[in-house]
């Protein structure tokens, strides 16, 4: 790595850059959140519980399907920036078109059904060739003995941003005079917006060199037929890829919180910008305490914490007795979402040889693929046994998950 990169000055201008990137993806993802917006969209459009998941199963298997390709195609690069830049406008610039053809076209509600999964899937693809690039110039650009503070510090400051999403959210939908589909056309445009804004800082980025490697070229047959050794000789790697594949398996009832809190007390819709606001707060007030945590106890500490911790949702949905119980359960969701997805890249980022990197957060990554069923699996288990019935399938993977946690070890032998 070039020396620049150790340069305080650089560290300092590619934190700012990095986090500005977040806060705005931030403010612009969740002004149209797959967890509360999407599904109130997608059901007033006439979708059913089951069609819901399929969509968030496509839009989850299109992010992290790719992954072990990308991978391949950033091995060896000396720089990859030019390739995630590419990669976000490709999925990200598109969403002005949707905003246009859901304002002007939106009355007819199958077009706008099939036009919003269209675009959606272009910008979650497109974010999916995004991932192992991004994470690599972190793994590059910011010293691991500060890892978890900046992580810390990301969570925080972007979840202060994202609360501007709560607030623009229930003003527009309670627009009187702002019929739908129009009024969720105004949320597309401003997630386009913030969308564009998070790319623009992407270009501050000073990404110093990768260290050369041995085989920079080799093939795709060949970087597959590497992962399995990767897998025999790191036990951390295998065993951070087994938590990874059963946190994902618990996503089966993550679309349908909302709904199931909507429609068991008769809440009106300006409920979900309040659950919103739950799960942003909850996002801000962890980041401290994880990037403190991380950084005193370790990243594979850290890890098996917060992966303990997420068996609370799903277990607290099932018994809450009150609707504004319910602004806890979202507040522990927000922050989990967060400080899950912390905790894993820091954790793969500190056991991950160099030369091996782009793998292992593509790795990473893919093990996040069982999420693209669950949701398709927990619209059929509402369908067939209703909404406790997927908290409780939801509660036995993530308990299954923190099991598998304690497995990894502090170290890997390739980062000894």
């Amino acid at each position: 790595m070039s020396h620049i990169a150790t340069e305080p000055s650089v560290v300092r201008r590619n934190i700012i850059a990095i986090i500005g990137d977040v806060a705005f993806f931030m403010v612009g993802f969740s002004c149209f959140d797959a967890t509360t917006v999407m599904p109130q969209f997608l059901r007033e459009l006439g979708a059913s519980p089951g069609l819901i998941g399929v969509i968030t199963g496509l839009r989850l298997l299109a992010l992290f399907a790719p992954q072990p390709y990308v991978a391949h195609r950033i091995h060896g690069r000396r720089r990859v920036k030019s390739f995630l830049v590419t990669a976000c406008a490709v999925g990200r610039l598109p969403l002005f078109v949707l905003f246009l053809l859901v304002w002007f076209f939106g009355q007819n509600r199958t077009l706008t059904l099939w036009a919003f999964v269209l675009f959606s899937l272009l910008f979650i693809a497109s974010d999916g060739f995004c991932l192992v690039p991004w994470t690599e110039i972190i793994g590059k650009s910011i010293p691991q003995t500060i890892r978890g503070r900046f992580f810390g510090a990301m969570q925080t400051t972007s979840s202060l941003a994202a609360l501007a999403a709560p607030i623009l959210v229930s003003k527009i939908l309670s627009i009187r005079s702002l019929d739908f589909p129009r009024n969720y056309a105004l949320l597309i445009l401003l997630m386009a917006t913030g969308l564009f804004l998070s790319m623009v800082m992407l270009l501050l980025i000073r990404e110093p060199d990768s260290h050369p490697q041995e085989d920079p070229d080799r093939s795709f047959r060949e970087h597959l037929r590497r992962i399995p050794a990767l897998w025999r000789e790191d036990p951390a790697l295998r065993w951070v890829l087994t938590t990874q594949f059963l946190l994902a398996g618990g996503g089966v009832a993550s679309s349908f919180y909302v709904l199931y809190a909507r429609e068991r007390f008769g809440l009106p819709e300006s409920y979900v910008a309040i659950y919103l606001t739950a799960q942003t707060v909850g996002a801000v007030v962890t980041g401290p305490l994880w990037g403190w945590m991380a950084d005193r106890f370790g990243a594979v500490r850290a890890l098996k914490v917060v992966v303990s911790l997420a068996i609370v949702p799903p277990l607290a949905a099932l018994v809450m007795p009150v609707a504004w119980g319910f602004v806890l359960v979202f507040g522990c969701l927000g922050a989990l979402n967060w400080s899950l997805w912390n905790a894993f890249t820091n954790a793969i980022l500190s056991i991950a040889p160099p030369d091996e990197r782009p793998t292992y957060i593509a790795l990473q990554n893919f093990m996040n693929l069982p999420a693209s069923l669950t949701p398709f699996i927990g619209g059929l288990i509402v369908g067939w046994a209703g909404y406790p019935a997927a908290f409780v399938t939801t509660a036995v993977m993530v308990t299954l998950g923190a099991l598998s946690a304690r497995r990894i070890p502090q170290a890997s032998p390739a980062s000894r």
